[in-house]
């Protein structure tokens, strides 16, 4: 983008001879060029969604469509409370360079008008939040303008926003006896617990009956609804839950 000015004058004036006349003048026309708009700064990201703990790519594309050559070129992104970046992950323009470490920055080549580099990286989201953590990368850079020498520029790309899943289940197992003897019933509860904030489908559940004890037909229930054909050994389906659901599983087994 560039922003063009120039000046126009209007004026009157009279002949010695009492002729009156009107008249004009144009100024030169004098351009500035805005290198925000000018210095292409394009993030992507690889995915929406990820789950707490995996890797997602960014894709930083740097495209200058000005009229000056940019140099002092230096590439930074900030530390970030949700992700944190994956070391040796750093490739400019296809090539790794497992030295680099954005979060300290680090040196890009010269852009001539029209040239373009690439730079790309791994972050891990260790945020397990539904908030989006959300990114992005900053551009220093310098121009040599004719009207005041050499200017230093620094300028953030536009900001990337994936979501956390938060697959985590709470699993909870209880006896209703401490000790016990032979021939003595014990009462287990398991209750399971969707703690995270996507729904959990297709549940299987299976406890193995624990050696020197039996267990007794017919004493499933599940939220407290009696299942006489279950087997836990054997192992059976529960209902999807969804965030914050419960589903408990009880069964006895006689101690041998």
């Amino acid at each position: 983008m560039t922003i063009l000015n120039k000046a126009n004058i209007a004026f009157a004036a009279v002949m010695p001879d009492g002729q009156k006349f009107g008249d004009g003048a144009e100024s030169n026309s004098v351009s500035t060029e805005i290198l925000s708009h000018s210095v292409d700064k394009k993030i992507d990201c690889e995915k929406e969604y990820v789950r707490q703990g995996e890797n997602v790519r960014h894709t930083v594309t740097i495209t200058n469509n000005s009229s000056a050559k940019l140099f002092d070129n230096y590439f930074t992104i900030p530390q970030s409370d949700g992700a944190s970046y994956v070391a040796g992950s750093v490739k400019v323009n296809g090539i790794a360079q497992p030295d680099y470490d954005p979060v300290k920055g680090f040196a890009l080549p010269d852009l001539a008008p029209a040239e373009s580099v690439v730079i790309e990286y791994d972050l891990k989201v260790t945020a397990d939040e539904t908030a989006p953590v959300t990114h992005f990368a900053t551009l220093k850079y310098t121009v040599n303008d004719p009207a005041r020498g050499n200017v230093a520029y620094a300028e953030n790309t536009d900001t990337t926003a994936v979501r956390v899943i938060a697959d985590k289940i709470s699993v909870i197992k209880s006896v209703d006896k401490t000790f016990a003897v032979v021939g003595e019933k014990l009462h287990y509860t398991v209750t399971i617990i969707n703690i995270g904030n996507i729904i959990k489908s297709d549940m299987t559940f299976r406890d193995p009956i624990p050696d020197g004890t039996t267990f007794v037909p017919d004493s499933i229930k599940i939220n407290g609804v009696g299942y006489p054909v279950y087997n836990p050994e054997i192992g059976f389906v529960l209902r999807s839950l969804a965030p914050g659901e419960a589903t408990t599983v009880e069964f006895d087994v006689t101690v041998n």
